[in-house]
């Protein structure tokens, strides 16, 4: 039987699905000989297998899909229930309300046994049994587990089915996978009992497997080909307790289970030990003398000791460039500091005396025209107006005293009277009375007497200069004054800034020093890792040197070998896969490290209300650490429940959307063991996704103002009721909308 025929096979790297799709189908029933025998065959194709390689985005990559629908029938308390996920993209939310015991871990359930079968029983129990909280689960478990899943009223009416069928849309359109498991009358099942149909298309035309290709290894290679690794399966279907338990380990293992699961890295590592078992076995009937098998132990040990050379070339690599990224950020900065010359910081000080000198000046200047102006402003406006038409009236009248104006008058009379015509007397007495009116309006000799009284200190004086002098004065106090106080302000304001300017460059120069010393010391490091890298790169070349002779030669020798009709049965195939997987490997993971690292660190921020980590670092094997403003590890301080919650939340979020393309995930009690404030930011980041995200809730998670914030988003919605039976057990119903209205 051809291996063509097997699987359909485009390039070396789907070989690779082949001895996975065999691994994952054989590899844990106990049976050794049938996982060998499909070795066997797949081994037999003329593949050169030294150009196999491991990358994820080939080989069992994630790819972006959607829950459509999921039917139960007889599964746990749903006798016969429907949800429908359907939704505008724009809103990807979909809600399951319900109490505790009322089905909502049951539908979670669901849908990864429905997508993994016995597979999402193995890998869900991934995070309790690497804690050490027990063992790996046999098939046994699964049967035990699938029994126990049954629908109880149902199969004591007669029903012996049991069934899930999810509807999805993914890259390849739609997708249906329809699980069916059989019962005994005892209730017994085997997993013979267990029925996989697959259906794709509008038309939802049946996957068939090619000729001669067992049904679930074909089932299992087109689930995870269209949608994803099984070992994925714990951060897209969660619930609360899961995360705990991941929030319990280190950060570093919380990555490495992270990293290592989307990418099916213990897929592949299992794959290694079944390889490496194959070779052995099938290697104990080949006939190769002594010197083959030292070329060989030859081979194996400088092929180790260069892998182990290039890791270390990589370690050293990984830290130089954020080492030389960081010199070249603080020559910048460095560079962007200037302090000027000698020549304008001299200037800036002979300004800075002659701006202080004025202000002086001026203030000298303010105290002695406020000692003559102030009083103008300070004298109530009626009472200086009433002075100066006091003066103004002095100023225009030209008489010294009552006295004298009185026989300057009387003279002017008597001069008229002595005119020639003469006038009559009652010409004359007119002409008395309109001169002494005229005489007193002209010289304002009307108010003399009160003014004569009451600014006697005028007589002798020049009433019109003090009158001018006053008026200018009261005119101008004001503007002076305001001009000499606006003057002083702009004076100490240009010194004030010139003082700022001092302060900062003070800063700056600090600032350079300290600069200038972490430096020296990043050169220091740089040196010496250079010449880790120079050292290192020598032994590399040493190495190859030595490797490449002695693979000329076992070449050579296998050859005449098999010419000599000796196959090594598959086992220098495996040799060789086993060979060029460790280094693919090796090659590959730092680079999905640093991806993640990058994707961790935005989840994180996203998710954290503190906002103290600025950056989570990743190194090539997997080290965490959680960088503040300042450059410092936070990892070295006592992180709360809470926090470690969050960053398990972070790095689920951030594997299922390694690639680019964010994956759907389904959670269970999202909010549960979070404070008010996370729990605000944690239903806004998972909200707030493009792709899809399925809640199920309890009454007091997601209610009153927390469904507020997220209605906009939500495109679903199911409320789980349970219906009991007579007082014994009764069967949960599927409604349309979510829980009523409640405060929260």
């Amino acid at each position: 039987m051809s291996d063509q025929a097997r699987l359909p096979v485009n390039g070396v790297s789907s070989y690779l699905d082949l001895l996975i799709s065999a691994r994952n189908l054989y590899g844990s029933n106990g049976n050794r000989r049938r996982l060998f025998n499909r070795f066997d065959e797949i081994f037999g194709a003329p593949v050169n297998w030294s150009t196999i390689a491991w990358n994820p985005t080939v080989t069992r990559a994630a790819r972006p899909f959607r829950f459509k629908r999921i039917r139960l029938q007889n599964w746990k308390a749903f006798e016969r229930a429907e949800l429908d996920f359907a939704a505008h993209p724009e809103r990807p939310v979909a809600l399951i309300g319900g109490n505790n015991g009322n089905g909502k871990t049951s539908i979670l359930e669901a849908l990864a046994v429905g997508l993994y079968g016995m597979r999402a029983h193995i890998d869900r129990s991934r995070l309790s049994r690497e804690e050490g909280y027990g063992i790996a689960p046999r098939r046994s478990d699964y049967h035990q587990a699938i029994e126990r899943a049954m629908h109880r009223q149902a199969f004591e009416r007669g029903g012996r089915d049991m069934s899930v069928v999810i509807e999805i849309d993914c890259e390849d359109g739609p997708f249906e996978i329809e699980r069916h498991w059989y019962f005994g009358d005892d209730g017994s099942f085997v997993e013979d009992d267990e029925e996989l149909v697959l259906r794709s298309g509008d038309d939802r035309h049946i996957l068939s497997p090619p000729p001669d290709v067992p049904g679930p290894e074909f089932a299992f290679f087109e689930i995870e080909r269209r949608i994803a690794p099984a070992s994925m399966l714990p951060f897209l279907l969660f619930d609360g307790e899961q995360i705990r338990r991941l929030a319990q380990r280190e950060l570093d293992e919380q990555v490495r289970f992270g990293l290592e699961s989307a990418l099916g890295v213990g897929v592949i590592t299992a794959l290694l030990n079944d390889l490496s078992d194959y070779a052995r076995d099938r290697g104990k009937d080949v006939q190769a003398d002594g010197v083959e098998a030292s070329l060989i132990s030859q081979v194996a040990a400088f092929t180790d000791e260069l892998s182990n050379t290039r890791a270390d070339l990589e370690a050293v690599e990984s830290a130089l460039g954020p080492l030389r990224r960081r010199r070249d950020e603080i020559v910048r900065s460095i560079g962007s500091i200037g302090d000027g010359t000698y020549q304008e910081r001299h200037a800036e000080l002979e300004l800075r005396k002659k701006l202080e000198a004025e202000l002086h000046a001026a203030r000298h200047d303010l105290l002695l025209s406020g000692v003559r102006l102030l009083p103008f402003l300070l004298i109530p406006s009626e009472l200086l107006k009433d002075v100066e038409r006091t003066l103004d009236a002095a100023a225009r009248s030209t008489l010294r005293s009552r006295g004298q104006d009185e026989r300057m008058l009387r003279e002017l009379i008597a001069a008229l009277e002595r005119t020639k015509p003469q006038l009559s007397p009652e010409a004359l007495a007119d002409l008395a009375r309109r001169t002494q009116e005229a005489w007193n309006t002209s010289l304002g000799t009307a108010v003399a007497s009160d003014t004569a009284t009451l600014h006697g200190y005028l007589i002798g004086h020049d009433a019109r200069h003090v009158y001018e002098l006053l008026t200018g004065s009261r005119a101008s106090a004001r503007g002076e004054i305001e001009g000499m106080l606006q003057k002083i302000t702009d004076l100490t304001e240009s010194i004030s800034r010139m003082e700022e300017h001092n302060v900062q460059r003070k800063r700056d120069e600090e600032n350079r020093a300290a600069l200038v010393g972490e430096l020296e010391l990043l050169n220091e490091k740089i040196s010496e890792l250079e010449g880790q890298r120079r050292r290192l790169d020598q032994v590399a070349g040493k190495l190859e040197a030595q490797i490449e002779p002695l693979e000329i030669d076992l070449n050579r020798r296998k050859g005449q070998r098999r010419n000599g009709g000796h196959a090594a049965n598959g086992a220098d195939a495996a040799r060789t896969v086993l060979h060029a997987l460790r280094q693919s490997i090796s090659l590959v993971l730092p680079e999905y490290y640093a991806e993640l690292a990058t994707a961790l660190t935005s989840a994180y921020r996203g998710l954290a209300h503190k906002g103290i980590v600025q950056n989570v670092a990743i190194t090539h094997d997997g080290n965490v650490a959680l960088i503040d403003a300042l450059g410092r590890d936070l990892r070295d301080t006592d992180a709360s429940a809470g926090e470690n919650q969050i960053f398990a939340m972070a790095l689920i979020a951030s594997i299922t959307s390694l690639g680019g393309s964010s994956l759907p995930l389904v959670i269970d009690t999202p909010l549960g063991r979070l404070d008010t404030e996370h729990r605000d930011r944690v239903l806004d980041y998972f909200t707030s996704r493009r792709s899809q995200t399925i809640l199920l809730s309890q009454p007091e998670e997601v209610s009153g103002r927390y469904y507020d914030r997220i209605e906009s988003r939500v495109g679903s919605e199911h409320h789980l009721i349970y219906r009991s039976e007579g007082g014994g057990l009764g069967e949960t119903l599927v409604q349309k909308g979510y829980f009523p209205r409640r405060a929260a």
